[in-house]
This record gives C-alpha cells, structure tokens and sequence, in this order.
C-alpha cells in the first residue's frame, strides 16, 4: 500500500514537472501571432509601445517585466489595445494590478467616444501563469439600432476573441 501511494505521489510529480513553470519571449510571440490571426483585418491597433510609453501611459515599470508587446490607437477615436506581458515572477500581482488601474482609467476617466465605450468596458485583464494582458480588441457595431446591451454584448464577444486566442496558445 506504502508503495502504491508513493508511486502515485512520484507520478504526479513528475506529471506535474511537465507544466511550464514560465513562460518566455518564444511564448508571447506565439499569443500575439494566434491573436493577431484570429483578428486578421480586424486587428486595429496601429501605433507600438515602447518601454517608455508602458510606463507613463499604463504605469508598468520595465524593472517588473521580463518582455512585452503593447500595441494601441494613433487616434483617439479608435481604443484597440493588445498589451502582453511576460512579468517577472515576483512581479505578476503588480503589473496585473497596473493593468487594471489602466482598465479602471480608460472606464472612468480618459476621454472615450461612446461608440468606444463597449468595447472599453468589455476590455479584460489575464493572467495565465507570468503572462498578464490586457485586451481590447475588435469590430465595433455599427448598427444604428441595436439596443446598449446587444452593444455591450456584441463587444464582449469580440473581447473574448482575443483572450480565447491567447488562452489557446499558451496551451
């Protein structure tokens, strides 16, 4: 019985070895590739952000990240965002909580044309593992009817493209 159950115990170790302890750069460019394919022409972000812009405009240090990839809007009358980030392992509650405040801010105090505001509000913080990212991305509904449920809700589902995409990838 003794042998049974230590043998039991040394297999889940070793099962559980074979998870990925963290995740690296060959991975953030896996999750920006499937995220930008399952977009395709609908990928908006148009202007990149360095480690400088990270840092003022979303308030993550480049001390607490390992490797990035953040893409925004030239213009303001456009809000798609891609941030992701490969944080340091004792960095991931503090730049999830940047994201956040950022996610926080573009809801409650930035300036955002209400035909972004969907979209903004259906913007989502992730973290898998050392990966944190902010998403918000996708078509806006154009419709002219639509009630501001169906908007919130066509905006939700476009969100959840992307976090589908990067979720996958990391698998």
């Amino acid at each position: 019985m003794k042998k049974t159950v230590l043998g039991i115990l040394i297999g889940l170790l070793v099962l559980s070895g074979c998870a990925k302890a963290a995740y690296d750069k060959e991975d953030l460019d896996k999750v920006v590739l499937s995220i930008k394919e399952v977009y395709g022409e609908n990928y908006y972000p148009s202007m990149e952000m360095d480690a400088t812009l990270l840092e003022e405009i979303v308030k993550v240090k480049a001390e607490d990240v390992i490797e990035f990839f953040a893409e925004g809007p030239m213009m303001s009358n456009q809000v798609d965002t891609l941030i992701v980030i490969v944080a340091k392992k004792d960095k991931i509650e503090v730049v999830k909580k940047a994201l956040e405040d950022y996610k926080y801010y573009l809801e409650h105090d930035a300036f955002n044309y209400p035909m972004n505001m969907p979209k903004v509000n259906a913007s989502q913080v992730i973290v898998k593992g050392n990966i944190v990212a902010f998403v918000m991305l996708g078509k806006t509904d154009m419709r002219n009817e639509a009630s501001e449920a169906e908007y919130i809700s066509y905006a939700q589902a476009q969100v959840q493209l992307g976090v589908d995409a990067l979720l996958e990838a990391l698998k």
